[in-house]
C-alpha cells in the first residue's frame, strides 16, 4: 500500500504531504527525447515499460495563523480508479480539518490533477474550500482562461475548476514572487506551463521549497534537460530547474514536490 499521508514539522509548522491518488506507471513520459538505456539506468531500474510507484500530491501547511492547502489534487474523477484517487477530503477529515478552515489555496500552476478539488462534484459543484482565498499567477489563469489554451485538450476541465471561484471573487492573481503570508512566498518557474511557480516556506530558520511539477523526479534536479513531455516550453523548464537547484542549495533549503 502507498503511504497517502505524511505530516512533518518545519521550524513552526506542521506540513503535511496528501495523495489524492496513488498509481503505478510507467515514466517514460517524464523523459521526454531522452534515450530509454540512459534515463532508466539513471533511476536504477532495466525496463522502460516498468511501473513505478506515482503520486498526485498536495500538501497542508498549518501554523502561525493560517491553514493553507498547496494545490487540490485530481478531484471526485479518479475516485476507485487507483489507490486513494479521489479522497483527499478523507485525507483531511483524517488529520482532522475541515475544508471551511482552509485560509488560502497555493496553486503551483492550474493542470487538472492539481486543481480538481476547487470545486467539489459530490456537492453539486460547491466550492470546496469556501473561506479559502485562491493564489495564482496571473499568466497562469490569463492561459488557461484565454484563448490561447483553447486547443490544449486539459483546458475544459480546468476552466470548470478555477472559472467558479473566479466568479465567486475569491482568486488572487500576482506577478512575479508574491508573499502570501509572512514565511510563505510564490516563486516563478515557468516552464511546465505559462505561470507555473513553485512554493518557499520559511520558519523558525528552515526553509522547504514545494517544487509543483517544476520537477516530477529527484533526477530532474540533477538533469534539467531531462523534460516531461507536457511542458509547453522546455527552455523555460530547465531555465526555472537550474533557479531553483541553485536557490535550494545557496539557502540550505529542504526540496519536496
Amino acid at each position: 500500500m502507498a503511504t497517502l499521508s505524511k505530516t512533518f514539522t518545519l521550524g513552526r509548522l506542521a506540513v503535511a504531504a496528501l495523495s489524492d491518488g496513488a498509481p503505478m506507471r510507467a515514466l517514460g513520459g517524464f523523459f521526454a527525447g531522452v534515450e530509454a538505456a540512459e534515463w532508466t539506468r539513471a533511476l536504477g531500474i532495466t525496463d522502460a515499460e516498468q511501473p513505478l510507484p506515482f503520486n498526485f500530491g498536495t500538501f497542508l501547511v498549518r501554523g502561525e495563523g493560517h491553514t493553507m492547502m498547496v494545490d487540490t489534487g485530481q478531484g471526485a474523477r479518479v475516485r476507485g480508479q487507483f489507490e486513494g484517487g479521489g479522497e483527499l477530503l478523507v485525507r483531511l477529515r483524517e488529520l482532522g480539518v475541515s475544508p471551511s478552515e482552509v485560509d488560502a489555496v497555493l496553486h503551483t500552476h492550474l493542470h487538472g490533477d492539481h486543481c480538481g478539488w476547487n470545486v467539489n462534484d459530490d456537492e453539486a459543484g460547491a466550492i470546496t474550500f469556501p473561506n479559502a482565498t485562491i493564489w495564482v499567477a496571473q499568466k497562469e489563469l490569463d492561459y488557461w482562461t484565454g484563448s490561447e489554451s483553447d486547443s490544449n485538450p486539459q483546458s475544459g476541465y480546468t476552466r470548470s475548476r478555477i472559472g467558479p471561484l473566479v466568479a465567486a471573487g475569491r482568486v488572487h492573481t500576482f506577478d512575479g514572487e508574491a508573499a502570501v503570508h509572512a514565511g510563505v512566498t510564490m516563486i516563478p518557474t515557468p516552464g511546465h506551463t505559462p505561470g507555473h511557480c513553485s512554493v518557499l516556506l520559511a520558519s523558525g530558520g528552515e526553509k522547504l521549497l514545494i517544487l509543483g511539477d517544476a520537477a516530477h523526479h529527484p533526477i530532474h534536479l540533477e538533469q534539467h534537460g531531462w523534460i516531461p513531455g507536457v511542458d509547453l516550453d522546455p527552455e523555460e523548464s530547465k531555465r526555472s530547474r537550474a533557479k531553483v537547484a541553485a536557490r535550494a542549495v545557496a539557502e540550505e533549503t529542504l526540496v519536496t514536490g
